[in-house]
């Protein structure tokens, strides 16, 4: 590691494109990176995770440089995360006990104390199913994942009733809110699994226009391409 941090120093030195970089162009970068690692964990190609991993790793220190050239030693940045990770688990360095990920968590909010603390910088996706989380460990939720679905019928008709644009832009708000926090009661992130979804989404038309063989997508009606779509979700499904 050690070595490691002497090259990326080394580079930020002598390479004129590691010359220019700022803490905000490293920012956007290591914000595709992971990105990238997680599209590798998704896949689960161990490989391709070692890389991804290796290109996040190289932003952290690149970002590490920058600090240190700005009088903050890295060490100080990893004795304060050390620091946090030992207060955050008592139960573990402590005389606290947690037979439970949810306890631990409840214990975790009531020690901050700090209320609403989900940053506004998040994907709005990821944002809400985090706000529903911290709403539910303080004891507002459903007793069962029933609530949710009738919350997302609820909120699908006061769309549908809608007529203002600002109402409905509100009603479709209140339906993607509830649509995040039924994955909390899936366990699965929202966030993942809308990218998988755009994913699903864009192989398939592609698929799509390449059945067309050259012709324009406007010369076939809605019935004829979804005829064609369906074709192409049972042959993705046959394979899988």
């Amino acid at each position: 590691m050690d070595e490691f941090f002497r090259l990326v120093k080394t580079l930020r030195k002598k390479c004129p494109w590691d010359k220019k970089q700022t803490l905000k162009t490293l920012i956007e970068e290591l914000i595709e990176e992971v990105y990238e690692l997680n599209a590798s964990i998704l896949e689960n190609d161990l490989v391709d995770i070692v890389e991804e991993l290796g290109d996040v790793l190289l932003g952290v220190f690149m970002i590490g440089t920058i600090l240190e050239e700005e009088g903050i030693k890295f060490d100080n940045v990893v004795k304060k995360v050390h620091q946090k990770m030992i207060g955050r688990h008592p139960h573990v360095f402590g005389e606290d006990e947690a037979k439970t990920a949810e306890e631990v968590l409840r214990k975790w909010e009531k020690r901050k104390g700090k209320g609403w603390s989900v940053q506004k910088s998040l994907p709005a996706l990821l944002r809400s199913s985090k706000i529903q989380k911290k709403a539910s460990i303080k004891g507002f939720d459903w007793k069962d994942i029933s609530g949710v679905y009738e919350k997302i019928r609820e909120e699908l008709q006061e769309l549908k009733d809608a007529r203002e644009e600002p109402e409905m832009r509100e009603e479709l708000g209140d339906i993607l809110f509830a649509c995040a926090h039924l994955g909390n009661f899936l366990d699965i992130n929202p966030e993942i699994a809308l990218q998988k979804a755009n994913d699903k989404f864009e192989r398939r038309f592609k698929l799509l226009e390449e059945s067309l063989n050259g012709r324009n997508i406007k010369e076939f009606t809605i019935e004829e391409l979804e005829e064609i779509w369906q074709k192409i979700k049972i042959d993705n499904n046959q394979k899988k």
